[in-house]
């Protein structure tokens, strides 16, 4: 190989470089000097190259910044972020109330499961059904609304709250306004216990309550058996059991409602199926109905519960006559039992004078004795026939339609029970007095028809 490639140096000598001069010093100066010029060229462009990569470097961050502003804007946007914006809250709430809610649910508040509406369609069967057993179809219940009668000067306020089955309990407060004045009632149960405050004397009342209602104490009462006639052709009426909350029970266990309008499926209709009422779903009936001051009617009714959310009657010229207008309504929300006793101080209680006999008439059947239950569940199967039923020095009276107690006079141990006939307006329904007459102590009770 070196022989060739001096064989080749000899052959371009002789041939290509055979006219060029060469001079080795000169050609040596002439390769060093352009290296060390470039050297020092580069030496002076160095901080202009610097310059050059930072602006560079600048001019990327601020795109990218921009773009990803561009970005971030779009998304929001579009709401691509919602997702786990909202997921990334919601953990937060869950774990922030989590805690809490348990050491509440420990001590005094009871939080019920959450209500969904209804929204399918019902029949009549379905919604009255409802309507009879109302306190089958929900847990608490808070709310408020006023409610007028024709025969009365004003209207009342409603407040109430209360807990059917956990912790069970409830107070209503009764606000009755009349010409500027106010007369203001309160009612507590819990515990066995009932309270009835008069705010305007600054007194109480306070007795036993026999025990707590609950929705599953009694069967379903479907239509037929809620509603009969008897061999006299009298309407007979049967009941579901719900708790002493004075008038809030109107709307929240509307019994006698769906008793006086709507037992006969002839006389009404489903106007509408659907209808958002404070954020209820409520089915609107709208009926007819033979009355002295008012001839039709109209019924709000929550689908989930039975609840009777609103209602108004109408006269002859459609003007309103009386009227439920609800102002809140909450359902199966949580319940402070707390609440369900009263603050006595500086209220003055009002003793009963147990040495002197009394006669309380209403709604008497949580006060009946179980030893006389059953005979006194036969007794309201007979309403045109009156029954006396005692044990020791009390007497329950269930009195037949269409007279009431008029009063009870005593002879040594003989008594006598006088029941006066009922005036009642035409078209009036009537319906069976109930008393407890206490502290009687007689051997008998002779009953007089005056």
């Amino acid at each position: 190989m070196e022989k060739h490639l001096k064989k080749l140096k000899r052959s371009m000598d002789n041939t290509v470089f055979k006219d060029v001069p060469y001079d080795r010093t000169r050609s040596i100066s002439s390769v060093l000097t352009p290296l060390d010029k470039g050297r020092k060229s580069n030496i002076q462009m160095h901080p202009s190259i610097i310059k050059n990569k930072l602006n560079f470097l600048l001019s990327i961050s601020v795109v990218s910044l921009m773009f990803i502003g561009i970005t971030y804007f779009a998304g929001v946007q579009l709401n691509l972020f919602s997702g786990m914006i909202g997921k990334q809250d919601s953990e937060s709430s869950h774990s922030t109330l989590e805690s809490p809610n348990k050491a509440l649910d420990q001590n005094t508040v009871y939080i019920p499961p959450k209500q969904e509406e209804n929204l399918k369609e019902m029949t009549k069967e379905e919604i009255l059904t409802k309507m009879l057993n109302s306190v089958d179809y929900f847990e608490t219940a808070k709310g408020e609304f006023k409610i007028n009668y024709a025969d009365t000067l004003g209207e009342t306020l409603i407040e109430y709250e209360l807990s059917l089955n956990h912790k069970a309990g409830g107070y209503s407060k009764e606000t009755y306004i009349t010409d500027g004045a106010k007369k203001v009632t309160i009612l507590y149960y819990k515990d066995g216990t009932r309270w009835e405050i008069d705010e305007n004397s600054g007194s109480y009342g306070e007795g036993k309550y026999p025990k707590e209602i609950q929705g599953n104490q009694s069967e379903t009462l479907k239509i037929e058996d809620a509603f009969s006639v008897d061999s006299e052709g009298i309407n007979v009426t049967n009941y579901r059991e719900r708790p002493h909350i004075g008038q809030a029970a109107s709307s929240l266990f509307p019994y006698e409602i769906a008793s006086n309008y709507t037992r006969d499926l002839n006389s009404w209709d489903i106007e509408k199926q659907n209808e958002e009422l404070l954020g209820h779903n409520t089915l609107v009936i709208k009926g007819e109905v033979d009355r002295r001051k008012f001839q039709s009617f109209r019924l709000w009714v929550d689908k989930d519960t039975g609840i009777l959310v609103k209602y108004e009657t109408y006269n002859s010229e459609g003007k309103i006559v009386d009227y439920l207008y609800p102002t809140k309504l909450e359902i199966n929300v949580p319940i402070d039992s707390e609440k369900f006793k009263p603050n006595l101080a500086g209220l003055t209680k009002m003793e009963t004078d147990k040495s002197k006999p009394r006669i309380n008439t209403g709604d008497v059947d949580q006060s009946i004795p179980e030893e006389l239950k059953v005979q006194w569940d036969e007794a309201k199967k007979k309403p045109n026939e009156t029954t006396i039923l005692h044990l020791d020095n009390n007497w329950y009276i269930f009195v037949k339609k269409g007279y009431y107690i008029d009063r009870i006079e005593v002879n040594g141990k003989e008594g006598t029970l006088y029941l006066a006939k009922e005036n009642l307006p035409p078209g009036k329904k009537q319906f069976n007095w109930r008393a407890i007459a206490e502290g009687y102590a007689v051997d008998n009770l002779e009953i007089v028809y005056e």
